[in-house]
């Protein structure tokens, strides 16, 4: 109530006072309070009815917020200027009639205080209560000038929450919910440095807010503290298990900190509690892929596409993962859906060319290889492939060697740090041979070997070795007409 008289200092969001019900000084107030109500309860019939009317109503409307109940604001403080809004009528309305009472004895009126006085003495009052009168309008009017500018200056405060968190922390510097707001309207405004500062004061603040670990894990995560991100993440699962969110994305931190088995073990946790949650099936079914696990892989993207069939990247890695399994036809069918999604996903055109190229499809293979390039000239899937099928393609009409060498060479020049450098010079040495230049195709097939050997890939040796016999009596390389 005393905000009321001195409205200072005004917070969002007060100091949250600890309460000890051991001691007895805990209780000194509301027994006072209650003392209070009862001794003007006990003078109602002489001076004090308004009094005890004005303060029932007040205790009355502020019942539900006196900690009988649990109110979840409660969690941040005790208290708030929003609480007695509508309990304050009571104050302001004795307040209202008390001083309409002291003004009316203060200019009352020369009739009442002297009925029997001359004329004269009469007009000489009247001016003195006049005067009184616009003393009291001045007085008044200067109170009310006072409090339009000190509301004018609390209204900054709201500009937005940026300003809003941090007036409450420049006067409550112990406000947990305030940091953690705070963190939240500065990572909207991009400044993720200032957020993750003012999460990590609510997470010392408040160590049990499952939330605010989170959203540090987060943001961390964008940052590229992996390691730390983790830590926060395990606390808010600590806190929280069964936030499936926090469980998706400690999954997917350990899958890219390399804990593949750890990663899907949260991604498992992520769908046992939220088993439409195509986000995590997308993630399991990765990790599972990324394991070696094909079928697995290829059920949790079917699951996140059951749900999410507009998904690109889902219907992407499905298709690689029945291309992988041999699945041609349903492989060639979510292609084809990533085109629908991506008409310029080259990787997607490259890969549909293969899987058409496994089917016998030659044209159809060579008219998405060109696609491709059409769209990202410099791929260099698209430009081996092609060059392949151009060299080796069992049906003549599709061969074109001096082009096979054009894209070979191309692809061989953008690869030669790559893990596929192997396979694009085996294609090199294939185009060569195509054009009649076998001492370029022998010596390239004999990198090709060399590489292969040191890579392990048996079957690519093998196969390098035959074709080097090839190269060796004048023959190219084809492959066999199904």
């Amino acid at each position: 109530m005393a905000k009321l008289a001195w409205p200072y200092p005004l917070i969002f969001i007060y100091p949250r006072w600890k309460i000890d019900s051991s001691q007895a000084t805990a209780y000194l107030p509301l027994f006072a309070a209650l003392a209070g109500l009862l001794g003007l309860w006990l003078n109602r019939a002489r001076w004090s009815r308004a009094v005890f009317f004005a303060a029932a109503y007040y205790v009355v409307s502020l019942f539900p917020v006196l900690g009988f109940f649990s109110v979840y604001f409660f969690r941040y403080s005790f208290v708030s200027d929003h609480f007695q809004y509508l309990a304050s009528m009571g104050p302001l309305a004795l307040a209202g009639a008390g001083i309409v009472t002291a003004v009316g004895r203060f200019g009352e009126t020369p009739s009442r205080l002297a009925s029997d006085t001359d004329a004269l003495q009469f007009s000489g009052n009247i001016a003195a209560v006049r005067s009184k009168s616009l003393l009291l309008l001045a007085t008044a009017g200067t109170c009310l000038l006072l409090l339009v500018v000190l509301t004018w200056r609390q209204t900054a405060v709201y500009h937005n929450l940026v300003t809003l968190y941090t007036a409450t922390l420049t006067k409550n510097p112990g406000c947990w919910m305030a940091h953690y707001n705070l963190g939240i309207a500065l990572n909207d405004q991009g400044d993720a440095d200032r957020a993750i500062a003012h999460y990590r004061q609510a997470v010392e603040l408040r160590p049990s807010y499952a939330e605010a670990h989170y959203n540090l894990g987060r943001l961390l995560v964008q940052k590229g503290q992996l390691d730390e991100a983790i830590v926060h993440y395990e606390k808010a699962l600590e806190i929280n298990p069964a936030d499936a969110e926090a469980h998706n994305n400690l999954g997917a931190t350990l899958f890219a900190n390399g804990r593949v088995d750890e990663a899907i073990a949260h991604y498992r946790k992520a769908l046992a509690i939220q088993p439409d949650y195509a986000d995590a099936s997308c993630n399991l079914a990765s990790a599972l892929l990324s394991n070696g696990d094909l079928d697995g892989a290829i059920a949790y993207y079917s699951a996140c596409l059951a749900i999410l069939p507009n998904q690109a990247e889902a219907q992407y890695n499905l298709a690689s993962a029945l291309f992988q399994t041999g699945r041609m036809d349903e492989a060639i069918a979510h292609y084809q859906k990533v085109l629908e999604l991506r008409p310029d996903s080259a990787d997607a055109r490259a890969n549909l060319g293969s899987a058409f190229l496994a089917k016998g499809r030659g044209r159809d293979a060579i008219a998405q290889y060109r696609d491709a390039l059409r769209s990202a000239p410099d791929n260099v899937a698209a430009q081996s492939n092609l060059a392949w099928v151009l060299a080796t393609a069992a049906d003549p009409s599709l061969r074109n060697g001096s082009e096979a060498v054009l894209l070979a060479e191309r692809a061989e020049s953008e690869s030669s740090r790559s893990e596929n450098h192997a396979i694009v010079l085996r294609i090199l040495a294939a185009a060569y041979a195509e054009t009649g230049r076998f001492v370029e195709a022998r010596k390239t097939a004999e990198q090709a070997l060399q590489a292969a050997e040191i890579q392990g890939n048996s079957t690519l040796s093998n196969a390098l070795r035959d074709e080097i016999s090839l190269y060796e009596l004048g023959l190219p390389y084809h492959k066999e007409a199904k």
